[in-house]
């Protein structure tokens, strides 16, 4: 009996501690408020060419912006999102690319072509609304970031501002209690350069960790990305074969504190009747940090 009777303590108190684990998650921040955001994006491609040959084409991305709460309610909260800085590096057989917008204007066509991009967006406040859900609820943009140009090497592609800015659409709660092992999904959407593509994101939440002495909730991410249209005049196919990340979303905060996301993409090509083939791996880390 005694051990039946601890078997059932044991069980109560286990059930107990589940229950207690279960809370509610949402972004809390408040007018007054401001962040610094530093995105990176690191990428190869092995670009696979018609005689068999291959080429690899390392890159490397990073915007420096700032989210300032312009104001808030218990329902929303308006952000200013200014790019202060942004970095890009890339080198092929074609061209090599090293730019950053701090430092003096590139003397070669290619880099002198991304600055002219770069400084119709650095410095512009752009404001997005979000529900304390995470959901993006309204996003202004200035009309030289409505009409982006066709340009691969922008290190600032316009047409993916959504998700560059808005990277709460990285994660969206759903209503009710928040339980280890709790499952949702979500969609993204992204428009780069005409190549529309949708994201089907599965969240699943892990539990909290501690980090820095912080306690943060641990969210892993399987991604799926289809494409949806084109670019015109360039026929194209895409394959996401395994693309997932975690994100950790600070509690007390209220707010992001890093989201790593790593994909890999096959994608071929047709333009002009050239065909090509690309083998695209790489990772993408987004850190948050309270600026006051």
């Amino acid at each position: 009996m005694k051990s039946i009777a601890t078997g059932l303590l044991f069980l109560v108190t286990a059930c107990f501690c589940c229950v207690s684990q279960a809370q509610t998650f949402e972004w809390k921040l408040q007018k007054g408020q401001s962040l610094s955001v530093e995105s990176v994006n690191e990428m190869v491609t092995i670009i696979k060419l018609p005689d068999g040959s291959t080429q690899e084409m390392p890159m490397k991305q990073q915007i420096d912006s700032e989210w300032r709460i312009s104001d808030s309610d218990e329902k929303s909260f308006s952000v200013e999102t200014t790019i202060k800085r942004a970095r890009t590096s890339m080198k092929s057989p074609f061209f090599n690319v090293d730019y950053d917008s701090e430092k003096e204007e590139p003397k070669d066509p290619f880099g002198k072509q991304i600055a002219a991009s770069a400084k119709q967006i650095l410095g512009i406040p752009i404001a997005m609304k979000m529900s304390r859900q995470g959901n993006l609820l309204e996003m202004k943009l200035p009309e030289s970031i409505q009409k982006p140009g066709a340009n691969p090497t922008n290190p600032i592609p316009a047409g993916s501002l959504d998700s560059l800015l808005a990277s709460s659409e990285q994660l969206q709660f759903p209503e009710g209690e928040m339980t280890i092992g709790r499952k949702w999904e979500q969609t993204t959407k992204s428009n780069v350069n005409g190549m529309q593509t949708k994201a089907n994101v599965k969240c699943r939440y892990e539990g909290s960790v501690l980090e820095g002495g912080r306690k943060l909730a641990k969210i892993h991410t399987d991604v799926t990305t289809e494409l949806v249209q084109s670019p015109q005049g360039i026929e194209l196919a895409l394959e996401d074969v395994g693309s997932e990340g975690e994100i950790f979303f600070d509690i007390e905060l209220g707010c992001i504190s890093k989201a790593v996301q790593r994909q890999k993409y096959k994608l071929s090509m047709n333009v002009g009747g050239q065909k090509l083939s690309q083998d695209i791996e790489g990772s993408t880390t987004t850190i948050f940090r309270l600026a006051n």
